[in-house]
């Protein structure tokens, strides 16, 4: 019994099956404030609204409803003087969306890949649900660990000419391939961190 759980706790860790819900809480309130913190965010953005884009797979359709929700409950008033306008696209449709942040649901490597090409276009943010698609050169992703931190890949974002403010640097982790290696092989340990930050929220 105990080799089935293991291998249920594996499976969903690797191909985020469970989507955490208090995670997702967390996402809704950084994701729009991390916008801020480029240097140049006022010259890109247009009609006075930041926009936000949650790429997902179908089978996620659900959980990209509830992080729009999410956002859009907190921030029904907008964000100092803009509005935050959430628009969910399917994977599949992601050459089509325009937006200021494309957050990005658990996908293959391809689709990911995809999504920074668009991003790139706009100048935009990208910022994955799990910190182990930074490797594929998302910019901005959560460290879960003894406290919730952003993690920042910092190659890509000066690969796409973003520049962050030296706030957000202090407090962020700095990806690295070395952490990187140690999260792809120690998936059912950052289950375990996601089960614990559930508890402690």
């Amino acid at each position: 019994m105990r080799y089935f759980l293991i291998l249920f706790i594996f499976y969903s860790s690797l191909f985020g099956v469970t989507i955490n819900d208090s995670l997702l809480k967390i996402h809704a309130t950084l994701v729009p404030k991390i916008y801020l913190m480029d240097y140049q965010y006022k010259e890109k953005i247009d009609n006075n609204s930041i926009v936000i884009a949650i790429i997902y797979k179908n089978l996620d359709y659900k959980n990209a409803l509830s992080l729009k929700n999410k956002i859009d409950s907190k921030y029904s008033d907008g964000m100092k003087s803009y509005k935050i306008v959430v628009k969910l696209t399917p994977y599949n449709k992601v050459e089509n969306t325009n937006a200021n942040i494309y957050y990005l649901f658990p996908s293959t490597h391809e689709n990911i890949k995809k999504v920074i090409q668009k991003a790139n276009e706009n100048q935009a943010i990208t910022f994955s649900y799990l910190n182990n698609d930074l490797r594929y050169g998302v910019m901005v992703s959560l460290k879960i660990g003894n406290k919730v931190k952003p993690i920042l890949n910092l190659n890509a974002v000066k690969l796409h000419n973003i520049s962050f403010r030296p706030i957000l640097l202090n407090i962020s982790s700095i990806y690295s391939k070395t952490i990187s290696n140690a999260l792809e092989n120690s998936k059912i340990k950052s289950f375990y961190n996601y089960k614990k930050l559930c508890v402690s929220v």
